[in-house]
């Protein structure tokens, strides 16, 4: 009898010894995601930066970066466009002043710009941005995009220089190996 107490003390305080050494900070799993993304393994990567979203006393730093970033992985590698736009979102509604809020914004217009192609929206979205941050540096992006909305990039004539020097800096890449 007295050998069962000892193996229940023993099992209850190698759990709660194995729980508590298991607790990571946000930071430490938004590194673990960061790296599981590098790794391309995206759906563990987006599993532990939702695990961030829900997690109690995170800064809002880390929050809006999270939001961001779930948004980019969704744009760009799971191509889920309404997803990221639901992220991005979230960073303009309730992280605008962040470092995360301006770009978010503009990713809003991008989207509905270049993988949607709904223009009347990313019209709507680039002039949100324009009338938030009239004098952040992504303006002048804003505004091509904006002059150049629903146009096929290679049939502006305006933009020749980007193929000729993208050719020139490839032939200096082949020289140099």
């Amino acid at each position: 009898m007295r050998n069962r107490g000892w193996i229940a003390f023993i099992t209850i305080i190698t759990v709660l010894v194995f729980a508590c050494g298991q607790s990571q900070s946000p930071n430490q799993l938004w590194n673990k995601a960061k790296q599981l993304s590098q790794e391309e393994n995206y759906s563990e990567a987006i599993d532990i930066y939702e695990s961030i979203l829900d997690m109690e006393a995170v800064s809002d730093t880390v929050l809006a970066k999270t939001h961001f970033t779930l948004a980019d992985l969704y744009l760009n590698q799971e191509k889920k466009y309404q997803q990221a736009l639901n992220y991005y979102r979230e960073v303009t509604e309730n992280y605008s002043a962040s470092l995360w809020g301006p770009k978010a914004q503009f990713m809003i217009g991008y989207v509905y710009a270049n993988h949607i192609h709904n223009y009347k929206e990313a019209e709507k979205e680039y002039q949100r941005f324009l009338d938030i941050y009239p004098t952040h540096e992504l303006v002048n992006a804003v505004n091509f995009e904006l002059k150049y909305l629903g146009e096929d990039l290679d049939q502006i004539k305006n933009l020749d220089f980007l193929q000729s020097s993208d050719a020139s800096a490839a032939q200096e890449m082949d020289n140099e190996q």
